[in-house]
């Protein structure tokens, strides 16, 4: 690992608890990251398949399967899972389907269609609606407090939340 540092160098060997790289940017942190990886391949045996790097931005992804696939061999990177938080999670539900109870079409809205929607709902009722925030921050923090639709109905003590209920349960 010709180039790094003292410091990068026993980041990269570190192995047995959890290690927190801290440094500013442009520093070397993908590059300690990716030799961190070739390094639990080539030196301590791990496969690729039992590795995961996970990143926040697609851009940062996207630089680091780069890198790490310059650094290994098609057969050494092989099941190796660099990913953003979001693109695993969808990997794992996609994998997971079944389980979970969905369907193998299945497909995950943004916020721009879950606003198409709602707004659609909620025209129904013949409503103006200026804007579909408010109905979809009610809705998901029902949600998100496991609250169902019958009980949403039940709950709803204003005029925005009644309407919001009647489109959580449509």
């Amino acid at each position: 690992m010709p180039g790094l540092n003292p410091q990068q160098q026993a980041a990269v060997e570190h192995v047995g608890s959890p290690l927190l790289v801290l440094a500013g940017a442009g520093s070397g942190k993908t590059r300690v990251i990716t030799e961190k990886i070739a390094w639990l391949i080539r030196k301590a045996g791990i496969h690729g398949r039992n590795i995961a790097a996970i990143t926040f931005t697609n851009k940062a992804s996207r630089e680091m399967r780069e890198r790490a696939t310059q650094l290994l061999s098609q057969d050494e990177a092989r099941g190796l899972t660099v990913a953003t938080f979001h693109n695993l999670g969808l990997q794992i539900i996609r994998k997971e389907y079944k389980s979970l109870g969905y369907k193998s079409g299945f497909s995950i809205l943004d916020a721009q269609d879950t606003g198409t929607i709602i707004k659609d709902l909620m025209m129904r009722d013949e409503e103006i609606v200026e804007n579909d925030d408010s109905a979809r921050w009610i809705i998901s923090r029902w949600k998100n407090d496991f609250i169902s639709p019958k009980k949403a109905m039940e709950i709803a003590a204003t005029p925005e939340e009644m309407l919001a209920a009647k489109v959580y349960r449509r």
